[in-house]
């Protein structure tokens, strides 16, 4: 077979939907979150607003003007009616009603409150915003949503959307590994870096005034965040393996009968779980965990919901 016939069988096929339904769920949620807090804290004039408003914006007064704050006059009030706007199409996204326009509107929203204030645009919201692309693209809200009620439930959907973002999630992990190139995330440096991060008053939960004595448990956690990192390439080789065991090869014998999911995808969890529980780092770790239903083929979803007596 053909190179190019290979790239074009790994986008074809169809699957059911639970999967990245599952994804919609959890990553609008945590999105909605978010920006239900910044409301929260009446920080949406603040960090968008014009600046005789009290905001960092300036979007009226550039050589190149953002589009939102033409639309909303540049005001304090447009502004927050934006963010408003936004809040509705994130919570259509969650329970999934008219999903692909409101997921195009939130990828919209979201991208213009980034030209107001680029500081203030996190890499999660970026994700975020390539995942909701994603749902742009197919019906995901027919399934565990509204959508499924005023227009009938889907049973399959095309396979690609969630093999693209297990192979964008492959591309962030092993992205972040590389760029880790500060001397303390390396034997070299000790593997102090998590030891030093935990330490920082600007990100850390918690004082943790015995850390000295932990050290070596935070040398361990550099370690093995690298090392989870820098394999986070093997998890889109490993399904490509899985879906074409019938090819056979002593590399791809191997990898079928050692599911390496089993031990990268606790390993990721437990970093994030760890992130949550001692770093003031906003959504990012939650909103990772969302994706993670993506890491398996609906029919896996179903039979671990079996095996719990949770239906399928």
């Amino acid at each position: 077979m053909s190179p190019w016939a290979t790239w074009r069988g790994l986008w074809r096929g169809v699957e059911a939907p639970t999967a990245m339904a599952l994804v919609r769920i959890l990553l609008a949620s945590c999105l909605l979150y978010d920006l239900v807090l910044v409301g929260q804290h009446h920080l949406v004039t603040p960090l968008w607003g014009p600046l005789d408003a009290g905001g960092f914006g300036d979007a009226l007064n550039r050589s190149e003007p953002v589009e939102l704050a033409a639309w909303t006059g540049g005001t304090a009030r447009g502004i927050r009616w934006a963010w408003r706007v936004l809040v509705v199409a994130v919570t259509c996204v969650a329970v999934g009603l008219f999903t692909r326009p409101m997921a195009l509107l939130t990828v919209v929203l979201s991208a213009q409150f980034a030209r107001i204030l680029p500081d203030a645009d996190r890499g999660i919201d970026m994700l975020i915003r390539n995942v909701f692309c994603i749902f742009v693209a197919f019906p995901s809200g027919r399934c565990w949503g509204l959508d499924a009620v005023l227009f009938g439930r889907c049973d399959t959907i095309p396979a690609w959307p969630r093999r693209l973002l297990v192979l964008q999630l492959a591309g962030v992990y092993f992205a972040a590994g590389v760029q880790k190139t500060a001397v303390a995330w390396w034997p070299w440096g000790d593997f102090s870096a998590l030891y030093i991060v935990l330490q920082d008053p600007a990100v850390a939960r918690v004082p943790l005034a015995g850390l000295a004595r932990l050290y070596p448990l935070t040398q361990l956690a550099t370690a093995l965040t690298m090392l989870f990192e820098w394999g986070a390439w093997v998890v889109p080789l490993a399904a490509w393996y899985r879906s074409t065991r019938v090819r056979g090869g002593r590399l791809r014998a191997w990898f079928n009968r050692l599911d390496v999911r089993t031990v990268w995808v606790p390993m990721g969890v437990a970093l994030h779980l760890g992130i949550a529980a001692t770093l003031q780092i906003g959504i990012f770790p939650w909103a990772m965990l969302a994706l993670y239903p993506a890491f398996f083929h609906p029919d896996e979803l179903r039979a671990f919901w079996r095996r719990r007596g949770l239906g399928g």
